[in-house]
């Protein structure tokens, strides 16, 4: 991951020496502009996905959607078809009770994990790969998520936790998770979200601190 941050660097350097022409004095020059400060910093702040990192306890902060791939530039509206889903997404989520305090991940450095939901525990395995910066949730074979497994691509700093998850199998978990009192809103959130290619949806977390 280091080598992929590096990469992005430097590219987006070349890009900007490339349109700022003989002004871009020297390579600290470039990286003092303010448009490329702020997405250097995200990068670097950006820790590799591995236990390490990961372990400890994370609470739910706010929804979060983004296209991924090519979908993203070639679908124009995509900013809008974003926030809508955002809206409807978080909607639906407080209307089961999914909310900052009552929903929240704890990872240990031994591949096992937990996902809290108001008064429910629900154990599994995860695995991780730091070269697709993706984790596997696996909630075994046994309980209300019995069979369920689900890929997040995942980003992580000291502070935050970053999952996205295909939208059909987000679907599939909070349909397990929430009660039948929300199955309409859940059916309609699921017909917006197959509206769009590419789209993952899932959640910001935060770092729990004791």
């Amino acid at each position: 991951m280091e080598m992929k941050k590096f990469y992005l660097i430097i590219t987006i350097v070349l890009l900007v020496s490339g349109a700022g022409g003989a002004r871009a004095q020297s390579l600290k020059d470039l990286l003092n502009k303010d448009n490329i400060e702020d997405i250097v910093n995200t990068i670097t702040d950006q820790l590799d996905i591995v236990p390490e990192n990961i372990a400890g306890k994370w609470e739910y902060s706010s929804v979060s959607v983004k296209f991924t791939g090519d979908n993203a530039l070639m679908n124009a509206a995509s900013e809008v078809a974003v926030r809508k889903v955002e809206e409807k997404l978080t909607g639906y989520l407080q209307a089961i009770g999914l909310n900052e305090g009552s929903f929240g991940y704890d990872f240990n450095t031994d591949g096992t994990f937990s996902t809290s939901f108001l008064k429910m525990d629900l154990p599994g395995k995860y695995t991780f790969s730091s070269e697709e910066d993706s984790i596997e949730l696996s909630y075994g074979s046994t309980g209300k998520l019995k069979g369920l497994k689900m890929k997040a691509v995942a980003k992580v700093n000291a502070t935050s936790l970053e999952l996205l998850f295909n939208a059909d199998k987000l679907m599939d978990f909070l349909g397990k998770i929430a009660s039948s009192s929300g199955d309409s809103e859940l059916g309609a959130l699921s017909y917006l979200v197959g509206q769009y290619d590419g789209m993952k949806i899932g959640f910001e977390l935060k770092r729990k601190t004791e």
